[in-house]
């Protein structure tokens, strides 16, 4: 299994921390992981390092695979083609003609 891509959230700077942190989604195998990272650097910390730390930490808690942190979203599913219900409405698909 290889991670195939890594994407953040908004980075947000924690000044009570001295810390960067982000939400960030790891894809893998078809599958998308999001966990919470943290680094801890000044505020005034390239982009660089920080945006390689949070890589690294999301990493790590990607490959221990501890599941109290690991958030797995869903595949997308197609949305149904309700063209041929418009003009009813969902009481009377739902009850039929005892709905009025």
């Amino acid at each position: 299994m290889q991670i195939e891509k890594i994407q953040f959230e908004d980075i947000r700077y924690n000044p009570e921390v001295s810390a960067f942190e982000t939400l960030v989604r790891v894809h893998e195998d078809g599958q998308d992981y999001s966990y919470p990272a943290r680094v801890t650097a000044p505020l005034h910390a390239e982009y660089a390092i920080v945006s390689r730390g949070l890589a690294e930490a999301a990493r790590r808690a990607h490959r221990q695979g501890k599941p109290e942190l690991r958030l797995a979203h869903a595949a997308q599913m197609p949305l149904a083609d309700t063209s041929s219900h418009s003009e009813t409405s969902i009481l009377g698909r739902l009850f039929g003609n005892r709905a009025a």
